[in-house]
């Protein structure tokens, strides 16, 4: 009964902790322009449009599916998404929590969990990215691996194994970036399963099961765009299309390199004591198997690059459970609670930057209210996809996500030829067109060219929403 009334009362402080931690966000559509595109993505797969077809997107068909749900709510569609997001947070964090104790004692394992939901808001992660949704699916299944290590007498741990896979292969379908954990925690398994029984035939057979697991929601994605005659165009937006991207400008690079160095580099203190740790309890196997799974995850982000702040979310559940072994020492402790205070203090610092500088519910009201002036269809070039999923998306083109026009390395990556269909959405004249202020490194300066020498020919400024370094322009056509 105590110990009911212990996991309660944790369970409390946790939903809690996640809710205080997300307050200032949450019922902002304005958040960041990746889920304001995946709510807008779930909305069009309600109404029969799909991905790579209707609308283009690399991302995977999974992640529009779950925003599809979110979409059902209607009207409350954004508060359903960030309520789906905290749930996922704190089945990650509970999940980690139960991890942790299996490496230090409960106070540590809990403090490391609270410190997952705080780092979360350093990388834009105070809202739906992916990887606070896939980062629970990946979390289960290093954890049901983790169960066949330190309670080798259950039964049934290929089984366990076996769907770890499939869990990976669900997480896949909200990005495929979780690729190296999976075929890390399927090669340790593999190299159990060949340990325990010194059989190479059955260890291979293990093999082929545990890889057809972690590729089969992949591959039933595949083969339903097969069998509708448009197998190339997954194969280019899921396989292809990734690497035909070009390169952002170093002083870009370097700037977005330290920002990810700065977040993550505290935490390697908790890397550093588990690995040896590790070493120093060899006959504890959870230690090394926790340890390559932060190590692989960081060679994974390191593999990918790109750089974007929210790139570091899906290090922040493998480094921050790294971390609770650090309360078995007193300067431990210290440094723990010292960097659960630093992270949630500017982590809301954070947040509420974003928020000034993105806008919040009354911006995203206040754009809808200009444009219910005069209704007719809308172009974002530039600014919140969010816009779309209003009365007044038109299918303008099949590639409605911004960055798609005016990222100067997108230019080649898309199957289409920017300026053609640039000159093919302004033919068709919108009554509004959605612009911000230029960004020199990054932006495709023909691109932007071409639209404003439209803008300055037939369209008038009706609203500016001005953030703290750049600004948001509706220009409405005269």
């Amino acid at each position: 009964m105590l110990e009911r009334h212990k996991t309660l009362l944790l369970n409390f402080i946790l939903v809690l902790f996640i809710f205080v931690s997300r307050f200032q966000s949450f019922g902002n559509p304005l958040i960041h322009v990746d889920e304001e595109f995946y709510l807008f993505g779930g909305g069009r797969l309600l109404h029969g449009d799909l991905p790579y077809l209707q609308f283009w997107d690399r991302k995977p068909f999974g992640i529009f599916l779950l925003y599809a749900f979110f979409h059902l709510f209607g009207s409350y569609r954004v508060f359903a998404y960030q309520i789906g997001a905290m749930a996922a947070i704190w089945g990650t964090a509970w999940l980690l929590f139960r991890m942790g104790k299996t490496i230090a004692n409960t106070a540590g394992a809990f403090v490391a969990a609270l410190l997952y939901v705080a780092l979360l808001n350093l990388s834009q992660g105070e809202g739906g990215q992916t990887p606070v949704f896939y980062n629970l699916f990946v979390t289960a299944a290093v954890a049901l691996v983790l169960r066949g290590i330190t309670q080798p007498d259950r039964k049934h741990p290929a089984g366990h194994a076996l769907l770890a896979m499939l869990l990976f292969g669900l997480a896949m379908q909200l990005k495929y970036t979780v690729v190296f954990e999976g075929i890390f925690v399927g090669l340790y398994s593999v190299a159990c399963t060949g340990l325990a029984c010194r059989c190479v035939s059955k260890t291979l057979q293990k093999a082929a099961l545990f890889a057809a697991a972690g590729l089969l929601p992949t591959l039933a994605v595949f083969c339903f765009y097969t069998a509708i005659g448009h197998g190339w165009e997954w194969i280019f937006a899921n396989l292809e299309s990734i690497f035909l991207r070009g390169h952002a400008p170093v002083e870009e690079t370097h700037h977005l390199q330290l920002r990810m160095l700065r977040a993550t580099l505290p935490l390697m203190v908790g890397l550093v004591a588990t690995a040896a740790l590790a070493y120093k309890k060899a006959s504890q196997p959870q230690y090394l198997y926790l340890t390559l799974w932060a190590c692989v995850a960081c060679l994974g982000v390191l593999a990918f690059g790109g750089w974007y702040p929210h790139y570091a979310l899906p290090l922040y559940a493998p480094l921050a459970l790294t971390c609770a072994p650090l309360w078995y020492w007193k300067p431990g402790q210290a440094w723990m609670l010292a960097l659960l205070c630093t992270v949630s203090l500017t982590g809301q610092y954070s947040v509420r930057k974003h928020r000034l500088e993105n806008g919040d519910q009354q911006t995203f009201q206040a754009m809808v209210n200009v444009m219910n002036q005069k209704p007719g269809c809308v172009f974002v070039y530039q600014g919140p996809p969010a816009l779309y999923d209003t009365p007044y998306w038109c299918p303008l083109t099949n590639h409605p996500f911004p960055g798609h026009f005016h990222e100067k390395i997108e230019a080649h990556a898309t199957s289409i030829d920017v300026m053609h269909e640039t000159h093919r959405v302004l033919a068709e004249r919108p009554e509004y067109i959605v612009t911000e202020d230029p960004l020199p490194l990054l932006e495709n300066p023909s691109v932007r060219e071409e639209i404003f020498l439209e803008i300055n020919a037939n369209y008038k400024l009706v609203y500016r929403f001005q953030g703290l370094n750049h600004s948001i322009y509706i220009y409405r056509r005269t």
